[in-house]
C-alpha cells in the first residue's frame, strides 16, 4: 500500500538526521536574509557563515554594519524561533 507523499515527507523531515538538519539550516538562513533585506535593503555584504550549537555566525562588511544588526537581532531571533516552533538560535556572532 502506498503512503501519501505529505505523510512520507513529514516522517522524513521530523527525524534528526543530517538531511533534515541541513534543511533546517537553509530555512534559518532564508528567514534571516528576508529580514535583513527588509531592514537594510542596501546591505549586500552580510553573509551567513554557519549555524552551530544555536549560534548563528554572520560576516559583515564593517563593524558599523555589525552594530546595526546587533541592535535588531533580538527581533530576528524571535521571528526565526517562532517560525520554527522551537529554539534554533540563542545568539548571533558577527565577524568583519
Amino acid at each position: 500500500m502506498f503512503k501519501k507523499l505529505s505523510d512520507a515527507l513529514k516522517d522524513k523531515f521530523s527525524r534528526k538526521d543530517d538531511f533534515s538538519r541541513q534543511l533546517e539550516i537553509v530555512k534559518v538562513f532564508d528567514l534571516y536574509r528576508q529580514e535583513l533585506k527588509k531592514l537594510f535593503p542596501e546591505e549586500k555584504d552580510a553573509k551567513l557563515v554557519s549555524l552551530k550549537n544555536k549560534i548563528l555566525t554572520i560576516k559583515t562588511s564593517s563593524s558599523v554594519a555589525a552594530n546595526e544588526l546587533r541592535m535588531r537581532e533580538g527581533g530576528i531571533i524571535n521571528l526565526i524561533n517562532q517560525n520554527s516552533q522551537k529554539e534554533i538560535i540563542k545568539r548571533v556572532v558577527y565577524r568583519f
